[in-house]
């Protein structure tokens, strides 16, 4: 018989169905959904840094609930760039050596579903397997004098699913390619921890992003549950405003022992050429869910709305957060907005809480149900209010180039002629004018130094007046 092709099995025609088997007997579970849960889930390489962190905040979590953790939520990533290496190391429970292997290896089963926890479906330790040779988890529990460690060659993995006649049987596949050890533990090395290594790491065209200290850094600051700088004015107000409903883990990620990883929102920030943009206002938003209770809190910063604020900024948007890890990319709620451009003039996040509103598999969005929906429907008027702002702003800053081109074109007639050819009964009507121009202005100002021009060309003309 000609091998089957990969992922399917081959029949044997005179065989005889299993007409009083189970279903359940009759499930075939292939190799196959190796690749589906790894490469062909996580597309983007840096999502396997959010996917690693996210379980290192439930495990730093789990540890607060149990044990009263004291020091703060540490996940070190560590580079080695020569080697082409990736060590992700945290300080949460880790796992006990009688339940590593069973829950290292489980896949589509998590011991966290039905929990507060923020992974639940058991896939997501497997994103690494598409980006390396080798993927290694090492683990200890406190109290357990020994770490576990187990290791997927991811070589061997590639090789199983290409080829064409081997058991396409997945207990098989593993029983292949994944070693597990127990070793005594040296005395320096912490007693709770869990360890995530990815060995030989392959090249990937986007800047080698998985070796990319920068790129890493800039994509957690924006993804990850990190705290805000000092640098934001608004951090302690938008704090006060989610710890009312939710605890979140601010955690303390460095990449190679250097400085914390923080938000990447500031009092300013780079908003069209030349020019930066400043934050001016702090709107705090709460979202109720069909019961009465809290779906979700957010906040939306006001500023100039001097346009799409540009990428680089990595604060532009309406971002959606689920146990304050980002769900998706700045663009996620761009269909929400009549006019999809003004989404990226806004800086806004919307944290959600209600836990019947899921993240899907992919975490680019979220699983659509009515709880998903009854909140959808609120951020609507929020679109709404962004899309009055930005065209306000827009109208304003047109009507101050028009006063500022008409003074000044006034102030330039002016300069040609000499003062005592301004006829005295032309004078006090010009004055007024003027008196008008600056009232208006006033009027209008946002107090934050866009109307200085205008001021500034009608302050000239009056000089001119007084000659």
């Amino acid at each position: 018989m000609r091998p089957s092709p990969r992922g399917t099995h081959a029949v044997n025609a005179e065989a005889k169905p299993q007409a009083n088997a189970a279903p359940g007997d009759l499930v075939v579970i292939g190799k196959d959904i190796l690749e589906l849960l790894s490469s062909a889930m996580y597309t983007d390489p840096l999502t396997i840094y959010r996917e690693y962190i996210q379980n290192s905040a439930d495990a730093i979590q789990a540890r607060r609930a149990v044990r009263g953790m004291s020091e703060p939520g540490r996940v070190d990533i560590h580079i080695d760039h020569d080697a082409r290496s990736v060590r992700i190391t945290d300080n949460g429970t880790g796992i006990p050596v009688e339940e590593a292997p069973r829950r290292l290896l489980a896949i589509g089963g998590s011991h966290k579903r039905g929990t507060d926890a923020r992974g639940f479906r058991g896939i997501g330790r497997l994103a690494g397997l598409a980006y390396c040779r080798q993927l290694t988890f090492r683990t200890r529990a406190e109290g357990d004098s020994d770490i576990v460690e187990l290791s997927w060659d991811c070589m061997r993995l590639r090789a199983a699913l290409r080829a064409l006649g081997q058991s396409d049987d997945l207990p098989g596949v593993v029983d292949d390619i994944v070693t597990i050890t127990t070793r005594s533990a040296e005395p320096v090395e912490a007693s709770h921890f869990l360890e995530v290594e990815l060995s030989d790491i392959v090249r990937h065209h986007r800047r080698d992003a998985l070796l990319n200290d920068e790129l890493i850094a800039d994509y957690l600051s924006e993804v990850a549950p990190v705290p805000f700088s000092e640098d934001f004015p608004f951090a302690a107000a938008i704090k006060d405003h989610l710890s009312e409903h939710a605890t979140f883990p601010n955690l303390d990620i460095r990449i190679n022992g250097g400085e914390p990883i923080r938000r990447p929102h500031a009092d300013h920030f780079p908003a069209k050429a030349n020019e930066n943009g400043h934050v001016s206002s702090c709107e705090l938003l709460t979202f109720e869910d069909r019961d009465g209770g809290v779906a979700a809190v957010g906040w939306l910063a006001h500023h100039e709305y001097f346009g799409a604020i540009p990428r680089r900024a990595r604060i532009g948007g309406i971002r959606l957060r689920s146990g304050d890890i980002q769900i998706g990319d700045h663009q996620v709620l761009i269909d929400y907005f009549a006019e999809p451009r003004f989404n990226s003039w806004a800086i806004a996040e919307i944290h959600i809480l209600d836990r019947r509103i899921i993240p899907n598999a992919r975490r680019d969005y979220f699983e659509h149900n009515v709880h998903f929906n009854d909140l959808t429907a609120q951020l609507e008027p929020l679109t709404r209010t962004i899309a009055k702002c930005c065209r306000s702003a827009s109208i304003d800053r047109n009507r101050a180039k028009a006063l500022q081109n008409a003074a000044s074109a006034l102030a330039q007639d002016l300069k040609s002629q000499e003062a005592n050819t301004i006829q005295s009964e032309i004078k006090p009507k010009l004055e007024k004018c003027v008196s008008t121009m600056r009232a208006f202005a006033r009027q209008h100002s946002k107090g934050d130094g866009s109307d200085e021009a205008v001021l500034v060309a009608l302050s000239e003309l009056e000089d001119l007046l007084r000659r």
